[in-house]
């Protein structure tokens, strides 16, 4: 059954990534054009992620003790800079599909990598916090994943 559930997912994936290859031509002259999520880069970027974590710093009501932990946490869980290369539709147009996929599949395991780390970081820091702050955090990540939505 798990081998069943890995082929399907496996296919998910591949469908997945072939439409969005296919797709990738079309839509390359209007994705350089302006992309709706380049004020997601830079500055904007960390500005919600800053205002996110001060919103839920003060929710949480943190002890002297627990400080340092929250520190730990907001250095390992802040966005990362990514390069603006590859996010270009001109420059991804530019690639053969075995040279995206290639590329697709390095950003997923970059992206893993960093999934682990934050994933990491946020057991460790949830660990110190009383079941009063784990109810507040559980729900403010509850936010986060489900209602988060690009301004």
């Amino acid at each position: 059954m798990n081998i069943l559930k890995l082929n399907k997912s496996g296919a998910l994936l591949a469908l997945t990534l072939a439409a969005g290859l296919a797709m990738a031509p079309v839509y390359a002259d209007d994705m350089t054009k302006g992309c709706e999520h380049q004020h997601w880069d830079g500055e904007h970027r960390q500005a919600f992620f800053e205002q996110h974590q001060k919103e839920l710093h003060d929710k949480l009501v943190l002890t002297a003790n627990q400080e340092p932990a929250w520190k730990v946490f907001v250095e390992k869980t802040k966005p990362r800079e990514q390069p603006d290369g590859m996010h270009q539709a001109s420059e991804w147009a530019k690639l053969k599909t075995p040279e995206r996929l290639d590329l697709m599949l390095s950003k997923m395991k970059e992206h893993e990598q960093q999934l682990e780390i934050h994933a990491q970081a946020t057991k460790e820091f949830y660990k110190q916090l009383t079941p009063a702050q784990q109810t507040i955090f559980d729900a403010s990540f509850q936010h986060k994943m489900h209602e988060h939505k690009h301004p």
